[in-house]
């Protein structure tokens, strides 16, 4: 079973939106992004959606920006029956390797509750930073905020 990575852009068959939308929305529940945002998102200069599919199916996705100096991964969702075979690491991964090269850090949010994605974020070099509270909606949670450091500024 391999999996076909894909910068999503602008340019996209339309219809990716929806199913973008739909994995999100399996993953994290209500709090997932609409259809309009993941366009939107893909539609920025500065977006990045990265998708991972098995065949035709979109399994993985991982969604961020990059901002002057830093980068933000918004989501990360990979379909349950897919899990515990490497692909949000191989998806991070792509999406580290396509940020500009002046990017000094990234930074995600995670629920407090998701052991496995922290274990996941730890293991490719995140720390924590410091914890929102009721970051989450719904279910109300507190989220980790956590950073890794490319460039060392010190």
């Amino acid at each position: 079973m391999e999996l076909r990575i894909e910068r999503i852009t602008a340019e996209y068959d339309s219809t990716i939106y929806s199913r973008l939308s739909e994995l999100d929305k399996l993953c994290v529940g209500a709090d997932g992004w609409s259809e309009e945002s993941f366009r939107s998102e893909c539609a920025k200069e500065n977006g990045i959606v990265i998708g991972g599919f098995i065949g035709d199916k979109l399994t993985a996705l991982v969604s961020g920006y990059t901002a002057e100096g830093e980068a933000d991964i918004t989501s990360v969702a990979v379909n349950p029956e897919y899990r515990r075979k490497g692909f949000a690491y191989q998806l991070i991964g792509v999406f580290e390797s396509i940020l500009p090269e002046n990017t000094e850090s990234i930074f995600l949010e995670v629920r407090e509750s998701n052991f496995s994605a922290i274990g996941l974020y730890e293991k490719l070099g995140f720390e924590k930073l410091s914890v929102r509270k009721n970051f989450y909606v719904n279910p109300r949670e507190n989220a980790v905020v956590m950073q890794k450091r490319l460039i060392d500024i010190t």
